[in-house]
């Protein structure tokens, strides 16, 4: 029985100090989209859907998440949009940056603070 519970402890310690499934890079990313556009382009919709939903992105209505996923890929391939060591982070982080950038959340503006009245004006009361 010792044995039994010392290789389960074990077991679970291996498994706790083992990495994390990495993520591919974005350059890879980009790459297995040429060979296989239609997974790539799943990839980037189930991004989108998520990232819409949890209101890190915000679609117009008149973008469909599919046409939102096609221009992801697109701004994604014009490489000047983005600094070169985006390339070499996972793809996810190359996603948030362009779909931030594509769709970003509007946010509410305060308003402007009142204008003071020139200070050589007239008080309201007499001297």
């Amino acid at each position: 029985m010792k044995k039994v519970l010392w290789a389960c402890a074990a077991a679970a310690v291996l498994a706790a100090a083992a990495p994390a499934e990495e993520l591919p890079r974005l350059s890879d990313f980009l790459s297995s989209c040429y060979r296989d556009n239609g997974a790539c382009q799943q990839k980037i919709k189930n991004y989108i859907e998520a990232s819409k939903t949890q209101h890190i992105i915000c679609l117009p209505e008149d973008v469909s998440v599919r046409e939102a996923a096609s221009a992801t890929l697109s701004w994604l391939r014009k490489e000047e949009n983005y600094p070169a060591s985006l390339k070499e982070q996972p793809f996810d982080d190359g996603l948030f940056e362009a779909s931030t950038k594509l769709y970003p959340c509007k946010t509410e503006e305060p308003p402007p603070p009142p204008v003071p009245p020139p200070a050589d004006a007239p008080s309201g009361s007499p001297s």
